[in-house]
């Protein structure tokens, strides 16, 4: 599982439209009025939401020049993690919380990840709603960019000869109690070598993720299948 230690037998792991939610149901957007410097990332699941047996991740590489975090690492690349939101699963406890992670590469090898939990985070930092459109298929997280710069203060963040960016490649996984991943943004599910999500972000923008029909390896349990969502930058 990339929340924990990665090797070489562990993870299982497009097509991207950024369309209008023309059908869809919108969620209205936070209520907090200064949003400056913070992302918002909206999860969404084709059924209700589980989360004491399904981890939902958020994975992101902030490395340049960058790549997409895909769920299968080992036949890809293990260069294109920085960090991960993980909620739910073994990190809901008795209350849903975010928790983060911040990956980093064995030193001398491109074969293992050690991800680390970043326990100094306050929870004050970030704002979860889990179930923000009433339906209990989506939730909302909110968080300063400047979260995602190196909170371990570790020498190298990145790997050689890689440097942190503006520009963030994201995916979403779904993680079972086994620590496999059934579902990616991507087209081709738990397999998917293809999505592509880079974004600026020294730019605004509210950007519609909306995956398209004919998903190939869709998990049987509806609560481990990605439907989409949103992702908002603020300046």
């Amino acid at each position: 599982m990339p929340l924990r230690r990665v090797s070489s037998a562990v993870l299982m792991l497009a097509l991207l439209f950024v369309l209008p939610a023309c059908g869809r149901q919108v969620t209205p957007e936070p209520n907090n009025s200064n949003l400056a410097g913070d992302m918002v990332i909206r999860f969404r699941t084709k059924g209700t939401m589980d989360f004491v047996n399904y981890t939902y991740a958020i994975v992101f590489d902030a490395c340049a020049p960058g790549g997409e975090p895909y769920p299968n690492a080992n036949n890809t690349t293990f260069t294109s993690y920085s960090y991960a939101f993980a909620i739910g699963g073994l990190y809901a406890g008795s209350t849903i919380t975010p928790a983060l992670f911040q990956y980093i590469l064995v030193s001398g090898s491109q074969t293992q990840l050690n991800p680390v939990r970043v326990t100094s985070l306050n929870p004050a930092s970030t704002t979860l709603v889990p179930n923000d459109n009433g339906i209990n298929t989506e939730f909302t997280l909110t968080f300063p960019r400047a979260l995602l710069n190196n909170p371990l203060q570790v020498t190298t963040p990145c790997p050689a000869p890689e440097v942190q960016t503006t520009t963030w490649y994201i995916n979403y996984f779904t993680i079972d109690s086994q620590d496999r991943i059934q579902d990616s943004l991507g087209q081709f599910s738990n397999n998917d070598t293809s999505f592509q999500l880079p974004l600026d972000t020294t730019m605004s923008f509210q950007t519609q993720v909306i995956r398209p029909a004919g998903i190939v390896g869709l998990p049987s349990n509806p609560a481990a299948q990605i439907d989409g969502g949103e992702i908002d930058n603020y300046l």
